[in-house]
């Protein structure tokens, strides 16, 4: 295993977020499913030690949308706090309410610390919301909260917006926006949005594991999607070497990530805590507010089996700490 330190750039104006793998952490419940604040700190930490470029917190791998937005608040500010500027935090904004609402709701968020404070692109606007209605929304926001940076998520729930390339050059031309997860799956599209947001401070990351390389070949950051979550050494060890030559090596480390993502899929995000207690020094309980169910046998043994498996290859992984797992 090697060693890497990604810097941390702050989002003062113009400044850029770092490149690599941003988990879309998971947050960490008590049996009572409470929010689970020690397990939180373990697993920042984690992360970080891991190879975490930064750390997308609130977000719906957090379960977003069964926090309060006092929970979603204290999150955001707990996981600031514990990351210390080792690596930034971003955090969503959970409002779908009237422009005033969602500014308000934003205001909050950035008050947490958070290096910059995520839209969700399908709570901005609704449906039958234009795309001129949609941008006018966004200006509201960005003209109520003037010393925020903010980040948009093309969150599939409840819907899957995918904001026009008009609005997405527009939105990097403010330069306030540092931080893109996009959703789209298709390599055509982030290609289109990489050259609209090209010296602009935005920052894409791609959400879908099984197009990385492609992707970071064309210009974007990095990843944000659940493989960071179960492997964030081997995500940032990808996010650095996938051009290496040959290429043989990163083409198989990004096809294990990709079959381990989609296993963990069924009962997610219970199954990912599940994971990481039993493949890594954390602690956390598979416990969800969002899906309920538990992880019998028959779910587990699979997520048992991958992990023994991944282990015994030795892939290459980049970690600030050694043996961090």
């Amino acid at each position: 295993m090697t060693s890497t330190d990604t810097p941390t750039t702050t989002t003062t104006a113009g400044a850029t977020l770092p490149d690599g793998g941003w988990p879309v952490m998971l947050t960490p419940f008590r049996p009572d499913r409470s929010l689970d604040f020690e397990q939180v700190d373990a697993l920042t930490d984690w992360l970080i030690d891991n190879g975490a470029a930064g750390i997308f917190t609130v977000a719906l791998s957090s379960e977003m949308y069964d926090l309060t937005e006092e929970e979603r608040l204290a999150l955001a500010r707990r996981v600031v706090d514990r990351a210390a500027g080792r690596v930034p935090v971003v955090a969503s904004s959970v409002s779908s309410g009237t422009p005033d609402e969602q500014a308000a709701s934003a205001a909050a968020m950035a008050a947490t610390g958070v290096d910059a404070v995520v839209l969700i692109s399908s709570l901005v606007g609704g449906l039958t919301t234009t795309e001129e209605e949609w941008r006018a929304t966004v200006q509201h926001i960005l003209d109520a909260v003037p010393e925020a940076r903010f980040g948009i998520y093309e969150c599939p729930v409840p819907f899957k917006r995918l904001p026009s390339t008009e609005n997405v050059a527009w939105m990097a031309g403010t330069g306030r926006f540092v931080f893109y997860k996009d959703t789209s799956h298709s390599l055509a599209t982030m290609e289109e949005r990489l050259r609209a947001i090209v010296g602009t401070p935005m920052k894409l990351y791609n959400a879908q594991i099984s197009s990385l390389t492609e992707s970071l070949r064309l210009g974007a950051a990095g990843l944000s999607g659940y493989a960071a979550n179960i492997y964030p050494e081997h995500v940032a060890w990808l996010c650095e070497h996938y051009d290496d030559q040959p290429s043989e090596e990163a083409v198989a480390v990004q096809r294990l990530l990709t079959v381990a993502e989609h296993t963990i899929n069924s009962r997610y995000p219970t199954s990912a805590k599940y994971y990481l207690r039993h493949s890594s020094r954390l602690m956390i309980e598979p416990i969800s507010r969002w899906k309920p169910e538990g992880i019998g046998p028959h779910e587990g043994q699979p997520l048992l089996d991958l992990a023994a498996y991944i282990h015994d290859l030795a892939l290459p992984a980049s970690a600030r700490v050694d043996g961090a797992r």
